[in-house]
């Protein structure tokens, strides 16, 4: 009898459109209502979702379908996402050059939008990687004459970042003119320049902050509604709208006008989201640094000529042609040159490791000085940087125990802070005798307190304070926050954590031991000791100045350090894996093994 398990796939998809803790867990609850999901995580630091699901019971689209249908988007794979990219053009020096490198680019097919900028020299390119690659955009700008000094993909997080700031900047200008126009109304009693025009600037200049700066947090609101749940949203919408239909409602009745404050509750909550935004950005950093490691094309040997191919298009089997200060752009086995490779980003070794003919060699890691044809064995997913990522977005989106339990709180927060403030509202009409007693000892010392106004604007006053104060996205968001930060970080660090729990499991940790030699180092080598006086490190630190081995960089570090100033060397030859050789001041010097 088959083991369930050994049935079940795991998959790691982004999920768009979440705006708190309470989101995460209602897609998480939806999505185990379907047969066949063993477990699913959704990490709404990350924005991913870790789910475990048997192939035979349910399918990739009833996945999407269970998370769609609370109007959140998943990423599913094979999804066409644009790209974006920022391409830094050197050789431009008009207008004319410009638009020149706009047209080549806008006529490859796939290309959605492009916009080039002559003052920083940079182009931005959105297109579809399934109809254009970033090899056809770099022909077309080559095409043109011009060339291509670096290109960077565009930072989803850094988008989604400015989004959030420029939400939070708008809810200001709004909220700040209020505010200012409300001191001598709170302090002083003073409603400038008349009551009514005092009330209809405050319904009016509130109204664009409510309805159209946060309307994507009502639209988010009414979903949750809709679906029966009820996330952070909710409470920011009800107590936003409720006070800024008092506005409106203070020409025709005696409620006092709240519709300004509506604006400083909106405002500082979307404050809040820029905040968790930012530390999002930060904490899941570590990914996006490995993705970055990845090469964006190969150069492959196709009937004994050389052609430049995107990554996506390299197969296994395809010899690829690896020039010295290039990375390797897929794991793969020598099979003609020798050189030394920088393997520091998957090892953490500091010292390049020769490699010859037969030898295995990893994807992302940089050749140092020889040519190298490689015959690639393992693409895509199946490399080693992609397990790396992969382990790492496993673990970031695990939930450790306590995790769990903040959960659990969440899922019956939103609710209760609700049937709380209900009960806040109908306590302050059925029994307001002892509360305004409390209000009137308050009003000592807060001058905006008025015990004058209608009970059951007193009331309401009360249901929205509850409302907005009230806010468990901090509690949803620390533990995946520290999660994240702690795999990532380790990541950086070469220390790579398999599972979320280990991360709460270490704080038990007593004593560490290594079983490697050298593994704790600065990652790089520096001169310990010199064997002699500064003669000796002149001509050393003078003839290594032709080599890019580590130890020479270091050799010439110690000299600058003592401000030995060193000649260039002549008839300087590198003998790989033996040492150099060279004339300084017309003395022969040899640096290297002993056997040299």
């Amino acid at each position: 009898m088959s083991n369930p398990e050994e049935k079940s796939k795991t998959l790691i998809i982004p999920v768009k459109g979440m705006h708190c803790a309470t989101c995460a867990q209602s897609i998480s609850n939806n999505l185990y209502k379907r047969e066949g999901i063993r477990k699913a995580d959704v990490n709404y630091g990350t924005e991913k979702a870790v789910i475990e699901y048997d192939p035979d019971k349910v399918k990739l689209d009833d996945i999407a379908e269970s998370i769609r249908e609370l109007e959140y988007e998943p990423v599913m794979p094979g999804d066409a996402e644009i790209r974006e990219v920022t391409m830094r053009i050197t050789g431009m020096t008009c207008a004319a050059c410009v638009a020149a490198v706009e047209k080549a680019l806008e006529r490859v097919h796939g290309v959605k939008e492009v916009v080039v900028n002559l003052a920083t020299e940079k182009a931005f390119v959105k297109y579809d990687p399934k109809q254009a690659s970033i090899v056809d955009l770099r022909e077309a700008v080559r095409s043109q004459g011009y060339d291509i000094a670096d290109e960077e993909e565009v930072d989803v997080y850094e988008q989604e970042l400015e989004k959030s700031r420029q939400l939070m900047l708008r809810s200001w200008y709004f909220t700040i003119p209020i505010m200012i126009w409300m001191i001598p109304h709170m302090f002083f009693g003073v409603a400038w320049p008349n009551h009514m025009i005092f009330n209809i600037g405050m319904t009016v200049l509130s109204a664009p902050a409510i309805f159209w700066v946060g309307w994507p947090t009502i639209k988010s609101a009414i979903a949750a509604v809709k679906h029966g749940t009820a996330n952070m949203d909710v409470l920011i919408a009800m107590g936003t709208v409720i006070a800024w239909l008092t506005g409106p409602a203070s020409f025709f009745t005696p409620l006092f006008n709240y519709a300004g404050s509506s604006t400083m509750i909106l405002s500082f909550n979307l404050t809040g989201k820029y905040y968790e935004a930012l530390a999002k950005g930060q904490s899941s950093q570590a990914i996006r640094q490995l993705l970055k490691m990845e090469a964006k094309s190969a150069l492959l040997l196709v009937d004994g000529e050389e052609k430049e191919v995107p990554l996506e298009l390299v197969k296994s089997g395809d010899v690829m042609i690896v020039k010295p200060g290039e990375k390797i752009p897929t794991d793969g086995v020598v099979i003609k040159g020798d050189s030394s490779v920088d393997e520091s980003i998957a090892t953490g070794e500091s010292m390049p490791v020769a490699k010859h003919v037969g030898d295995e060699i990893i994807g992302a890691t940089v050749n140092q000085e020889g040519l190298l044809h490689v015959e690639a064995t393992r693409i895509g997913k199946d490399t080693f940087l992609a397990q790396i990522i992969r382990m790492v977005e496993e673990a970031q989106g695990t939930k450790v125990p306590i995790q769990k339990f903040a959960d659990d709180v969440i899922a019956i927060f939103v609710p209760t802070i609700i049937g709380i403030a209900f009960i806040t509202l109908v306590a302050w009409m059925l029994i307001p005798g002892p509360l305004n007693r409390v209000l009137a000892w308050g009003a000592g010392f807060i001058p905006w307190v008025d015990i004058t106004l209608p009970q059951v604007m007193l009331a309401i006053s009360a249901m929205i304070s509850v409302l907005v104060i009230a806010c468990p996205c901090s509690l949803g968001l620390a533990v995946p926050t520290a999660l994240m930060v702690g795999t990532g970080m380790g990541a950086r660090n070469g220390i790579l954590i398999r599972r979320g729990e280990a991360i709460q499991t270490m704080k038990e940790i007593k004593a560490i031991i290594l079983d490697k030699t050298g593994t704790i180092t600065k990652g790089q080598p520096e001169v310990t000791d010199i064997i002699g006086d500064d003669k000796l490190l002149y001509y050393a630190a003078s003839l290594e100045q032709g080599s890019e081995h580590p130890l020479a960089r270091a050799i010439i570090r110690t000299a600058m350090e003592r401000k030995i100033k060193l000649t260039q060397p002549n008839e300087f030859k590198a003998l790989r894996g033996e040492g150099v050789t060279g004339k300084i001041d017309d003395k022969t010097v040899i640096v290297g093994k002993p056997t040299l």
